[in-house]
């Protein structure tokens, strides 16, 4: 049995931000698992037999994470038992809330040949395209990756934003456009200064991308006429603003 599950990351979107591992492997697929956000370009670098199989969710689509995962791992079991080489691509990286390492773990337990191909996260792709210092000597020296989910009626780690915050250190929130108005809100009622800037990112590296800034004050009225499209990064930070445009 010649099976490989390789667990792919597409980078945020630009084919021509794959890693070259990436593109070799999406062009020897025999079936690739896509998630909702890689691009038609990515996929139709595929060889033309190649099966695709949508394996996305949208926000607030009303699936069942734990259904769908399940009925990802039996796919997976499935197209190996017959000795293809599947591709589980996903959107920037796999192990930045791509949730790449359940699916790591599954082909360890069930004895699977497999790899893990990295890829250029949105958030990192974000800060290059657009110019944003993450880090700078004299003013930064760390970063911090966040959600906007709730833990028990607030925000999780909240109390932990506020410190990466205040120290001057920037935060970029993945999925956290919908609930940015409430964050921002929540973030100054803990004495986060309202000057501090924002960022946000729209369809980060494509034809398409947009960004429109503000501050932790000043977000909520601006987001009362402007519609960032999905899906879209927050930067928060002190020394976040954008050296290109």
């Amino acid at each position: 049995m010649n099976s490989l599950i390789s667990i792919v990351g597409a980078g945020p979107g630009d084919p021509e931000l794959l890693t070259i591992k990436a593109l070799k492997r999406i062009q020897e697929a025999d079936c690739i698992l896509h998630d909702a956000l890689v691009s038609e370009e990515i996929l139709n670098l595929a060889k033309p037999e190649a099966q695709r199989i949508y394996v996305g969710k949208i926000y607030q689509d009303g699936q069942d994470q734990t259904d769908r995962q399940d009925w990802i791992n039996q796919l997976i079991i499935e197209l190996a038992a017959k000795g293809q080489k599947v591709v589980r691509l996903k959107s920037g990286d796999p192990m930045i809330f791509g949730r790449g390492a359940e699916e790591i773990r599954f082909c360890i337990e069930n004895g699977l040949h497999y790899e893990a191909i990295p890829g250029v996260t949105s958030a990192l792709g974000a800060a290059s395209l657009y110019g944003i210092p993450l880090t700078e000597r004299g003013k930064n020296s760390m970063v911090l990756f966040g959600t906007g989910h709730y833990c028990e009626g607030d925000f999780c780690d909240l109390q932990t934003f506020v410190s990466v915050l205040k120290s001057g250190s920037p935060i970029i929130f993945f999925m956290g456009l919908n609930k940015l108005v409430k964050l921002a809100q929540r973030l100054i009622d803990l004495e986060v200064s309202p000057e501090i800037k924002v960022q946000i990112l729209s369809k980060v590296s494509q034809p398409d991308s947009s960004a429109l800034e503000g501050t932790l004050g000043t977000i909520a009225q601006i987001l009362e006429t402007e519609k960032p499209a999905m899906p879209a990064l927050v930067i928060i930070g002190e020394n976040i603003e954008r050296l290109s445009r």
